[in-house]
């Protein structure tokens, strides 16, 4: 019988592969780079630009004190009973003094004795919010304190407060915008919202939408939420 004379070490299975052997391009193996070799290489995606204020909105949520403006005043009326007309006008005078807004339907008790201690309230209207003032006579002779009860804060200071907090927190130039409505001024409560908007300045079509949360005392917490 003739003898084949087989190459194969022994104990080598058929079929085996030559490792030095080169493979065939186009294969996604790694070239001298370390990067794919041939363009049947499939490349995964690249991961979509993200906006860069979605990012940092979750920073943005502080608690801001705002220097809201409070009214109060002396006066000395000098009469017999306390001025009520008088008042009125003063209550309108240092409301616009220290807010800069028109105050309307001002309306104070009529009658009231002159004697010290003696404690009277008014209303009014501040570009549609209800507020009071606490007249309160010092002495009987017509000396009296006039106190705004409520706290005003303008809206530009909400979003003067919210620029500052992304320009602190996350270090990016923004232009704010709050939606008060026709108001520019906000009489502070527990609870008042404010729905904010933040504008990257180098692109305005980047945006990013922060609720502006305010208290009787003037503070606003910055939700992005």
């Amino acid at each position: 019988m003739t003898q084949v004379h087989d190459p194969r070490q022994p104990g080598q299975p058929p079929h085996a592969q030559n490792p030095y052997a080169q493979p065939a391009p186009g294969h996604g193996v790694p070239n001298g780079f370390g990067a794919p070799s041939g363009f049947g290489y499939d490349r995964p995606p690249a991961p979509p630009s993200r906006s860069a204020l979605p990012r940092v909105l979750g920073v943005i949520g502080a608690i801001v004190v705002l220097a809201g403006l409070g009214v109060g005043a002396l006066f000395l009326f000098g009469s017999q009973q306390l001025d009520t007309a008088e008042a009125e006008r003063q209550i309108v005078s240092i409301t616009e003094e220290q807010t800069g807004v028109t105050v309307t339907d001002v309306s104070c008790p009529d009658d009231v004795e002159l004697a010290a201690g003696t404690v009277t309230t008014c209303t009014a209207q501040v570009e549609g919010q209800e507020v009071t003032y606490t007249v309160e006579q010092t002495d009987d002779e017509g000396n009296v304190r006039i106190d705004g009860d409520q706290v005003f804060v303008p809206v530009a200071d909400v979003e003067t407060a919210l620029t500052e907090q992304f320009a602190t927190e996350a270090g990016l130039s923004v232009v704010s915008t709050c939606d008060a409505g026709d108001r520019t001024v906000l009489v502070a409560a527990d609870g008042l919202e404010l729905t904010c908007e933040a504008s990257l300045v180098d692109d305005p079509s980047d945006t990013g939408t922060v609720t502006a949360l305010l208290d009787a005392e003037g503070n606003v917490t910055f939700d992005a939420s």
